[in-house]
Parts: structure tokens; C-alpha cells; sequence
């Protein structure tokens, strides 16, 4: 497969194959037949890492392949992990689309709700929020123990 290249510096245009392309650019030439399919047939569609090696602005845009009603006539779903906090803002999701997964003790795992959040005094999280600056302050968990990873008394010993 060839794919054309507009002019983009200096006039200059090239033909490449696929596997010349970005690791981004073939991530995504791979997943557009299985987001197509949700979309027409309204399937739900599961991605882990959605965001690994796409550009936080493409990882948008396709989100919003299935909040749009005019695109998404089918309801179809996107269901997916990502590390990217780009996207944790209540412009792209509203706060029950937003879960977590957390460790227990025995390693298993539990999922929650950013709506079943409660701060200190036992309020939920706002709609206006900064989610993903709370996030990153801790407030809703779900974050790496590095502590309980790695015996840091231990490195450099």
C-alpha cells in the first residue's frame, strides 16, 4: 500500500508504504476498520491503551467519533484504557464515563466511578472540576504504588 503525501516542506511530496509510516500512523490505520464497524453497526468496540502512540489531539477526535449522535447514529461504544490525563476533562466526558481501576491487597482489581468519588467532607466531585489535576493529586486513587513495588532501602545497596 502506497499512501500520497501532500507538499509540506519546501514543495517537496514522497510516496511511502504503510510500513515506512509512523508507528502512529499504522496504530491507527489498524483500528480504523474496528471503529468503523462499531460505529455502523453499533457494536461496542474494547481497546486497551487506546492512547499508546497516538497523538493526544487524534485521541480526541476519535472519541468524539462516538459522542457525536450524527456520527454514531448506531450507538455504538468506545470502551478503553489510557495512561493520557489529555482527555480527563469534563469537555470530553462527563463524570460517570470516567472509571477507575485499583489494586487490592490480594492483587485483584476494582473499578469505580469518578461520580462515586467523594472529597473529604463526603461531596462528590464537581461537574466544573479539573479532574485530571486531581487525579494526579491523589484525590481519586487508583494511582501506582511504586512503594509497594520496589523496596527502595534495597536499590543502590
Amino acid at each position: 500500500m502506497r499512501i500520497s503525501r501532500q507538499p509540506c516542506l519546501d514543495g517537496y511530496s514522497a510516496e511511502i508504504t504503510l510500513s515506512e509510516e509512523s508507528s502512529e500512523t499504522r496504530k491507527l490505520f489498524g483500528l480504523l476498520p474496528l471503529i468503523a464497524k462499531s460505529l455502523i453497526y453499533g457494536s461496542a468496540l474494547v481497546i486497551d491503551e487506546l492512547d499508546a502512540k497516538i497523538h493526544p489531539v487524534l485521541l480526541q477526535y476519535v472519541i468524539k467519533l462516538f459522542t457525536d449522535m450524527n456520527i454514531n447514529k448506531k450507538g455504538g461504544q468506545l470502551i478503553f484504557t489510557l495512561h493520557d490525563l489529555s482527555t480527563m476533562n469534563n469537555e470530553v466526558f462527563r463524570r460517570d464515563e470516567i472509571w477507575f481501576a485499583a489494586k487490592g491487597r490480594g492483587q485483584n482489581s476494582g473499578l469505580y466511578s469518578l461520580v462515586e468519588s467523594k472529597n473529604d467532607n463526603g461531596e462528590s466531585v464537581r461537574k466544573d472540576t479539573k479532574y485530571d489535576k486531581q487525579y494526579l493529586e491523589g484525590k481519586y486513587g487508583a494511582d501506582p504504588y511504586l512503594k509497594k513495588i520496589i523496596d527502595w532501602s534495597d536499590v543502590g545497596a
